[in-house]
């Protein structure tokens, strides 16, 4: 009997080691057979429309594109829409047109198409051609509208902004960019796009500042007007994107003087090698130009004299900390 309950043992040890095998074979197996049968999943090709195969889009296929239901169709139908556009040489002089027109819903849509057509190019998403001459999209883009008659159709344009609605007046505690017509917004932004790559050589030109700048609700009085404009330069207002370049520019300031804008006795354009106190004592290394304009003043005017001038001088300090203070960036002037 003992035997008997020994082998029964066996068996079934035999029978259980057995299954545990068979079992871990046949999951190995299904295993294997799984990662078999996996398709793996293939690497997206990037697909680029050649130079050819745009140009040889047709107006009617174009129409039927914009139609798509696929967003990224539309999206690339209208960059190319938009660069044939760019480069038929009518196409710009008809925007510009359009924005110098009284009408204001005529200078909407010839705003909104300019807008559209300079930054349709910021992102492309497929290859471009080399018809860019090694520049970029965008800096082709605004390289095309460079141009004297562009300056002037953008500040005609302004002109016309002045009356078409009720202009806030300046406060200092907040900017009323976003309360500006649609119109004057769109214009000012393209103007910032242009000075932000090629300077304010073209604005300056175009007599930006005195036909729009100035007429601004600044103050009342030349000292109101002067003190308000100086103090939004300090601030982080939208305009700054056009009146910090110009005021940054020997001849954009100067313009900002000739309107009154900016006081005219300001302080000579030299670097600020030392910093040196008002009504104090100077430091050591003093400019020399400092030494001898004081140097008069002492001789030209009595003790008392020189006290209340230096009581009611007024000094502004105009640097957005990207770049050394120079004395350029002061303005003073007495009251």
């Amino acid at each position: 009997m003992a035997a008997t309950a020994a082998q029964d043992r066996l068996l079934l040890l035999s029978l259980g080691l057995s299954t545990i095998i068979v079992v871990g074979l046949m999951r190995n197996l299904l295993k294997r057979y799984r990662d078999a049968a996996i398709i793996p999943q293939s690497e997206v090709k990037p697909s680029y429309i050649t130079q050819e195969v745009e140009d040889a889009l047709k107006i009617s296929t174009l129409d039927k594109l914009l139609d798509s239901p696929n967003y990224g169709i539309q999206e690339t139908t209208a960059v190319i829409i938009c660069e044939r556009a760019l480069h038929d040489g009518t196409t710009i002089d008809v925007l510009l047109y359009h924005i110098t027109q009284p009408d204001h819903k005529m200078r909407e849509q010839g705003m909104r198409a300019l807008t559209m057509l300079m930054n349709s190019c910021k992102s492309i998403p497929y290859k471009r051609s080399l018809r860019t001459n090694g520049l970029t999209s965008y800096a082709a883009t605004v390289s095309l509208i460079n141009k004297p008659k562009t300056y002037a159709a953008l500040v005609r344009c302004l002109q016309f902004c002045i009356t078409d609605y009720t202009h806030h007046e300046y406060d200092s505690e907040w900017d009323n960019w976003h309360l500006r017509d649609i119109v004057e917004q769109g214009i000012l932004l393209i103007l910032a796009q242009l000075i932000g790559k090629y300077g304010v050589g073209g604005l300056v030109k175009s007599r930006f500042v005195e036909l729009w700048l100035v007429k601004e609700p600044w103050g009342t009085d030349e000292d109101e007007r002067q003190l308000n404009f100086m103090d939004s330069l300090t601030k982080l207002f939208r305009l700054n994107q056009i009146c910090l370049p110009l005021f940054n520019d020997s001849k954009g300031r100067k313009q900002l003087e000739a309107v009154k804008l900016l006081p005219t006795n300001r302080i000579l354009d030299s670097d600020l090698r030392d910093t040196r106190m008002i009504g104090g004592e100077s430091t050591a290394g003093e400019d020399i130009e400092v030494i001898l304009v004081e140097g008069r003043r002492r001789r030209d005017q009595s003790d008392e004299e020189e006290h209340l001038r230096r009581r009611h001088r007024e000094a502004m300090v105009l640097n957005d900390g990207t770049r050394p203070l120079r004395r350029a960036d002061i303005i003073e002037r007495e009251r």
